[in-house]
């Protein structure tokens, strides 16, 4: 979908990886149906915003948050609905060490992790990741505009998770390997497909030369969700999870509502498209200027017969992708006491004096990492506000690291 590009560190050679995009199927059935008011109702009201101001395009976002409130609510019953693409990144060093697979917020595609992860690839235990994955959600980035004209869903976190468990499951590669993988992943076998299911990615009997694949995933807000979920749901597939305030919500605490409508209707009355690529908003004043470059040159896409900008993902897609965050946020809350033992898992937490993340209050976010007792840990970083890992990716790069340390045993020294 986009041309082949090299990543941030093409120049820094202590930092020996390749880069390659690869595509795969996303979970073939999905927990919600096709919805036609938003093609004949949500796209028309968008396209005829370009021409208000920003007050009556607050005040049509507002009323079309309304009504996606009113859908979701209405959404009782799901029916089978094709599956769309994932496009994911790889990142290989060749030699034995661990696997990292980062999850993105909502509204940020895949490449926005590069900063963090060259500031971690560059540290003593960054020289111990062998390979790493950078997961696509079908309606973010390159996976939106491989799916464009079929993204016509009340996407579902349920479904993200699944889409991620499916790439697990079904195409992360057998084993590390420094060949040139295809563009369009295949499947593993089922005799390996059922191995994953019953013993993860332990050694298998019948392989005794396979190296069993060590996986960290980390996330940030709706990718934490994603992440703890998929870990609830196989554990066996998880060394550590590393969630930066991740989308994980006490049930009917009155914040959350709050919170996602305002994301809501922020992502409903965004410009989504531009005469240039230059034109800044306030809202990345905070982040780490690598991050904002990255963004720019890998969230965009040109149109060549206009010349015109656009963003990747629509701005109803990212409405919408808030809106049915409410009952994913809250389950998964309930689900974290249950989360398997054996997992270490490490919080990265926003200053208090930020806002108090995702939750709206630091209260909610200091009961949030007490909620798994046991085998984990939490930080908040210094003048981090909830878009932690664009902020401070120097910072979260060295709790990913610290992570690497506690599990592994690497020295952690950045």
């Amino acid at each position: 979908p986009s041309p082949p590009r090299k990543p941030l560190w093409h120049n820094d050679t202590t930092v020996p990886y390749t880069l390659s995009t690869h595509i795969i199927d996303a979970a073939p059935f999905r927990t919600c149906p096709e919805f036609r008011p938003l093609e004949e109702e949500s796209m028309v009201s968008y396209a005829e915003m370009n021409n208000l101001d920003p007050k009556a395009r607050q005040k049509a976002a507002k009323e079309n948050v309304g009504k996606m409130w009113e859908w979701r609510i209405q959404l009782d019953e799901s029916r089978r609905a094709k599956g769309g693409l994932d496009v994911h990144e790889r990142l290989l060093r060749r030699r034995k060490g661990l696997t990292l697979v980062f999850v993105h917020p909502i509204g940020c595609n895949k490449e926005t992790w590069e900063p963090l992860i060259w500031s971690l690839l560059k540290s003593p235990a960054g020289r111990d990741v062998e390979e790493i994955w950078t997961w696509e959600a079908v309606d973010t980035g390159d996976s939106a505009l491989l799916n464009e004209g079929k993204l016509n869903q009340m996407s579902d976190w349920y479904d993200s998770a699944r889409d991620f468990l499916h790439f697990l499951l079904h195409y992360l590669p057998s084993q590390i390997t420094s060949t040139t993988l295809p563009t369009h992943l295949p499947r593993v076998s089922t005799t390996e497909f059922q191995h994953r299911i019953d013993q993860g990615f332990s050694d298998s009997d019948s392989d005794s030369n396979r190296r069993r694949r060590r996986i960290i995933a980390i996330g940030h807000s709706f990718g934490g969700n994603v992440c703890a979920r998929s870990c609830y749901t196989y554990p066996r597939l998880f060394s550590a999870l590393v969630l930066a305030d991740p989308g994980i919500v006490k049930r009917n605490h009155p914040t959350l509502k709050r919170t996602i409508t305002f994301l809501a209707q922020f992502g409903f009355s965004r410009i989504s498209s531009w005469k240039s690529r230059c034109k800044k908003s306030p809202f990345f004043a905070p982040w780490h200027p690598d991050a904002f470059t990255i963004y720019i040159e890998s969230g965009l896409h040109s149109d060549p017969q206009t010349g015109e900008v656009h963003l990747k993902m629509h701005p109803v897609c990212e409405a919408l992708a808030n809106i049915n965050a409410k009952e994913t946020c809250e389950d998964m809350y309930e689900k974290l006491p249950r989360l398997d033992g054996g997992v270490y898992l490490k919080w990265v937490m926003p200053d208090p004096k930020k806002g108090g993340g995702i939750g709206g209050l630091p209260e909610l976010s200091a009961e949030l990492v007490r909620q798994r007792k046991g085998y984990t840990s939490s930080v908040n970083l210094p003048d981090a506000a909830h878009m932690i890992p664009m902020e401070k990716p120097d910072e979260m790069a060295r709790e990913i690291a610290d992570t690497i340390q506690v599990v592994f045993g690497t020295p952690a020294r950045m």
